[in-house]
Parts: C-alpha cells; sequence; structure tokens
C-alpha cells in the first residue's frame, strides 16, 4: 500500500524539545509593551511609593484632618482612618472634628472602590506588563495632578489659614480622589511579590520587621526592605508637614506626589525586560 506524503513526513514539533511559541499579532510596539518587567531592583520602586504615601498623607491630614492611604495604623502622630470613624460613631470628637469621620468613612469606601478597580485592572490586562504598570501609575499620577490643580486655581481651598474646622464638602473631592488612586501601590507590591511592603500599612510591617527570626542575619533582604520603607514613609511625612508649614499651602506636596508618580509611569516604560528561560538547544 502506497503511503501519502503527509503520513512520509516526521513530527517535527513532537520530536523537537522546544515549545512551540505563538506571538501574539501585534506589532513591534505592542509586543515590547507586553513583555514583563524584569523585578530587579523594584524594591527601589516601592520605596518612591514609600514616600509619596508619607508626603501625601501628612498634607492632606494637615488640611482637612483625615488620611488617604493610612486606613489603620499610626506613625508617629498620626492615627488611622478607622480610629477616627470609630471615635467619630461614639460620639467622642464631635467638638474637635466636626463630621469627621465622614470624611474617614469616604476616604475609607474609596479606597476600597481603587482596590476593587486596581486588582481588576491588573488581572485584566495581565500585571507586571510594561504597558499595564504604566498605565496604573499614569492614572495614579493623573489623580494626584489633578487634585493639585483644582486646588491651584481654588475650586478646593488649600490654603491651611482659611480651612476651618467645620467641614466644607468641597473638601471631599480630593479626599475621595486621592484615596481612590493609593491602593495601585499596593497592588504593585503584591504583583511583585514584595507583600511584606505594601507601601501604606506600617503597623503590621513592624511587627514583621521585629518578629523576624532572621532580623539578625545578614543578607535579610525582606528587613532591609521593611526598615527602608518606614524611613521613607517618615521622611516623606516629615517633608509634606514640613512644606505645608512653611508655605501655608498644600498645593507643592501634591505636585511633587504627581510628578514622582509620573516619572514610575516613564520608568515603567523603559525598564529592562524579564529574561525569558530557554530550553536547551533552542
Amino acid at each position: 500500500m502506497k503511503l501519502s506524503p503527509s503520513e512520509h513526513a516526521p513530527d517535527l514539533e513532537a520530536s523537537s524539545p522546544c515549545p512551540t511559541i505563538i506571538e501574539p499579532p501585534k506589532g513591534l510596539l505592542g509586543r515590547y509593551l507586553s513583555s514583563n518587567i524584569s523585578s530587579r531592583k523594584t524594591e527601589y520602586v516601592l520605596l518612591l511609593c514609600w514616600f509619596t504615601t508619607g508626603l501625601l498623607d501628612s498634607t492632606i491630614f494637615n488640611a482637612y484632618s483625615t488620611f488617604v492611604s493610612m486606613q489603620t495604623g499610626k506613625i508617629p502622630y498620626l492615627i488611622g482612618n478607622t480610629m477616627f470613624l470609630g471615635l467619630g460613631a461614639s460620639n467622642f470628637d464631635v467638638t474637635s472634628r466636626p463630621y469627621g469621620w465622614a470624611k474617614s468613612l469616604i476616604s475609607l469606601v474609596c479606597f476600597v472602590l481603587g482596590a476593587l478597580f486596581f486588582s481588576r485592572f491588573g488581572t485584566y490586562f495581565r500585571a507586571s506588563r510594561r504597558g499595564t504598570l504604566a498605565v496604573s501609575f499614569l492614572i495614579q499620577a493623573s489623580i494626584v495632578l489633578l487634585c493639585a490643580i483644582l486646588v491651584q486655581a481654588g475650586a478646593v481651598e488649600g490654603r491651611l489659614e482659611y480651612i476651618g474646622e467645620s467641614i466644607e464638602w468641597i473638601h471631599i473631592v480630593p479626599i475621595a480622589l486621592l484615596s481612590f488612586q493609593a491602593p495601585g501601590q499596593v497592588w504593585l507590591s503584591r504583583d511583585l511579590q514584595f507583600a511584606e511592603v505594601s507601601t501604606v500599612v506600617v503597623s503590621t510591617m513592624l511587627y514583621d520587621f521585629g518578629s523576624d527570626p532572621e532580623l539578625f542575619r545578614k543578607g535579610n533582604g525582606k528587613r532591609k526592605r521593611r526598615f527602608l520603607g518606614f524611613c521613607a514613609l517618615l521622611v516623606g511625612a516629615v517633608v509634606g508637614g514640613w512644606v505645608t508649614k512653611q508655605t501655608g499651602h498644600i498645593t507643592l506636596p501634591m505636585w511633587v506626589g504627581g510628578s514622582l508618580k509620573l516619572g514610575i509611569a516613564g520608568a515603567w516604560v523603559v525598564w529592562p525586560a524579564e529574561e525569558r528561560k530557554r530550553w536547551w538547544g533552542c
């Protein structure tokens, strides 16, 4: 019986040790932006995120007596929004912070909505890709810069001497927007597999730092990241508080925070790609 040519032909794909990789139908730019980044040195980006958290939180707290990132826990004299909400519900701080609980509640809700958005965004567009990370931080930067523009233009009062104890509901706009963008940093720390430095939670990080059984071991990367993260947050808080006190305005820290996030978005575009594992002989 005569065999057909297809029966004579060897199955090269089955005999080859190399996997068949089908590139998506994209151009050069599309393939570049869809490539995964290398995780080397990305912890330094997280340090900038820690600094930005301290910068914005201390600034907003000085102006509106609430936080946009620190929803729980405390650092030096700062108490998380959960405590403020509880104090408001117990009628404890009505005289000193009227409707302060409402600001804290709105910040908490917007933070949760931001977590929902950025987590779904990363899942849908595949986290660790250049384009995904760049767009994520571009969104965060745009929100922070929009708040800076609103305050600079006078749509929202940003002069400390004119911001009284009584609530002005227009203040909710920057509080809500900044709280919404803050979880983007947490999503980044999870995506880069640096869960020990979430860029917003201090209490748990300090406990993990002190309880680390390898705290004094040389070359402990987690210890280093936790310590430097705390220092970056503290420096950011000091800078934000000092600048608002010296200028009497909250605009400058917002411009700085938005610019830092914009710079991080640009950095992801040129960040080295992850090295692909190649099969022997491929």
